[in-house]
């Protein structure tokens, strides 16, 4: 069943179910992932408007671990345990987070994207930093949103690709 946000600036129908998935992966903590939870950046959720009324949060951890979830209840979990193709630029992604992490804001609040922005938030011990990025001006933006706009894309074919694999040979 899907839940009509407050405001009228709010496109996106939603599920209980991503609301509550997308919370989850927000507050991960970084004991759980051991050695790699020690980095400066351990984890990401990556807020990706697909069109006008279809949402995809992207979560990504220090050890590879990747998940698609979508605003309509949809998701695409645990590809990383299946292909190692999605391991790599996970943890590249990662690697490369404290570029963009000078750039960002504590998070005081966890809204879902209006517009077009892509909202990337960095999970450190620290707590929860925000950075704003738009697809369509991110050749105008700094030189390290530019590579990590490119890296969760790089990523998010990684993810097609073990999805449409995983289609074929018939399972998830």
């Amino acid at each position: 069943m899907a839940i009509n946000r407050q405001g009228s600036f709010d496109n996106y129908m939603v599920t209980a179910n991503y609301l509550s998935t997308r919370n989850t992966a927000l507050h991960y903590p970084a004991k759980t992932l051991g050695k790699f939870g020690n980095a400066e950046v351990y984890g990401m959720v990556i807020d990706i408007p697909m069109n006008p009324v279809l949402l995809c949060t992207m979560s990504v951890y220090a050890n590879g671990a990747s998940n698609l979830h979508f605003n309509n209840g949809a998701e695409y979990t645990g590809a990383a345990v299946r292909h190692q193709t999605v391991i790599q630029p996970a943890r590249l992604l990662i690697a490369n987070a404290p570029r963009l992490l000078s750039e960002a804001q504590p998070a005081k609040a966890l809204p879902l994207p209006m517009g077009r922005q892509h909202y990337v938030h960095f999970l450190t011990k620290k707590g929860i930093f925000k950075r704003a990025i738009d697809p369509y001006t991110i050749r105008q933006d700094s030189e390290n949103a530019q590579t990590i706009y490119l890296l969760y894309q790089q990523l998010l074919q990684a993810l097609r690709s073990a999805q449409l694999k995983d289609q074929a040979a018939g399972t998830k």
